[in-house]
């Protein structure tokens, strides 16, 4: 199954997302790719954050309202900054 990240709504909810995380982290980096398991579009988050934990805590809430309320299926991934090169 395909998914449309170009979509008003799923746009919007991609630049809600990384505004939010940059709110906290200015230097996170992002990388979008589509994903099957499950089915939808997967935001990787580039930061420096100490904890997963603490990068999920700023959008997990809100990501599981946009999927009940929307059907937008964004999955935010926490990564260290490190690991940003290795998808480059």
């Amino acid at each position: 199954m395909s998914v449309n990240p170009w979509n008003d709504t799923m746009q919007r909810a991609i630049t809600e997302a990384q505004a939010r995380i940059r709110a906290v982290y200015p230097d996170a980096t992002f990388r979008l790719v589509e994903g099957e398991d499950p089915t939808g579009l997967y935001l990787d988050a580039y930061t420096d954050a100490e904890h997963a934990f603490a990068v999920l805590d700023l959008v997990s809430d809100w990501l599981v309202d946009l999927s009940v309320n929307e059907g937008v299926h964004l999955h935010v991934i926490p990564l260290p900054k490190e690991a940003a090169g290795a998808h480059a």
